[in-house]
Formats: structure tokens, sequence, C-alpha cells
């Protein structure tokens, strides 16, 4: 028998055991991704007018607002300030901007979306507050289109360097073959 202590190197790391779960995932993520591309955009969605159009817009907005976990009041003074509206901006000789958005107009907005369909504009400022793009996907999926995230961007780009990566390892073999 050794004598030897046995101690483990504190510089040595650890073995991720959880690797092979994550590389699966990785690898059906990128099978998944290649059937889509396969496959195509969804056929774009037929609406029956544009009071339907409303409903659906207003009901995106009221996802995002309550995935926010931010109240409607909250809402309502985070849009203003996107946009600087303030009663003094409104009420000098030369109005530096609208009147400020109001509890009850976005209410009536998105309780009344046939009625009070909310203006365009604003939904720059209930994308950027909300840090949601729920509504942004009404138009988007209108057409049989996905929104794409930052994060999923990246990713797409990584598979295509990964394509190329294999390409280009295709080809040296080739050429190494025709020596």
């Amino acid at each position: 028998m050794s004598k030897r202590n046995e101690k483990i190197d504190p510089n040595q790391m650890e073995f991720d055991w959880d690797f092979p779960s994550k590389l699966e995932k990785v690898m059906q993520d990128r099978a998944d991704i290649h059937d889509q591309i396969i496959i195509g955009p969804p056929k774009a969605r037929q609406t029956e007018n544009e009071f339907e159009i409303c409903v659906m817009l207003a009901a995106s907005i009221k996802k995002a607002i309550n995935e926010s976990d931010l109240s409607r009041d909250q809402v309502v003074d985070l849009i203003n300030g996107y946009f600087g509206r303030t009663k003094e901006g409104v009420d000098s000789d030369e109005p530096l901007c609208r009147n400020p958005l109001t509890i009850n107009m976005l209410n009536n907005y998105l309780s009344k979306p046939a009625e009070c369909p909310i203006p365009a504009y604003y939904l720059f400022a209930i994308h950027h507050v909300t840090k949601s793009l729920e509504p942004a996907k009404v138009f988007v999926e209108a057409e049989g289109a996905k929104i794409a995230t930052g994060g999923e961007i990246r990713q797409m780009n990584i598979g295509k360097l990964e394509e190329h990566i294999i390409e280009i390892k295709k080809l040296k073999k080739e050429l190494k073959g025709m020596k």
C-alpha cells in the first residue's frame, strides 16, 4: 500500500455532470431550427376586419403589462416619461409635447379597442417600458413571421458559423485526399 495522501488539486476544474443533458438540448434545438428552415414560415393569419386587429393588439398590450408586473398607473407614468410629456411642456408658448397620457385614456385603449384604437407611436414606449415584444408579435405573426430576440439571433449566427466550419472541414479533407 502506498503511504501517499490522495489530495485533490484545488486548481483542477470540476466535471460538469449536466454537460450531456445540455449537449442533448443544444442538439435538439439545432435539429428543431433545421426542421423549421425546411418547413418555412407559417402561413399568414387573415383577420376578419380592423376591429379584430384592434382587439388583438389591445390583448397583447394587456399581456405585456401583466407580465411586466407593473400597474397601469406605473405604465402611464413611464410612457409619459419616455415621451417627455408634462403639463408644463404642453402649456408653454410653443408646445414641446402632447398632453400626457392618463390612466383613463390607457383604460379606454385597452377596454374599448374597437372604439378607441391605441395610436401606433405608443407601441414604442410600451415595448420599452414593459420590456416585452408581445404587441409587435401581433403585427409580425399576421404576416407569418416570428420575432427573434438578440439571444436567438446570436444562436442562429452560431449555427450558421458551425455549418460553415463543417463545410470547410469537408473541403479540407477533399483537398488532402487529392494529393
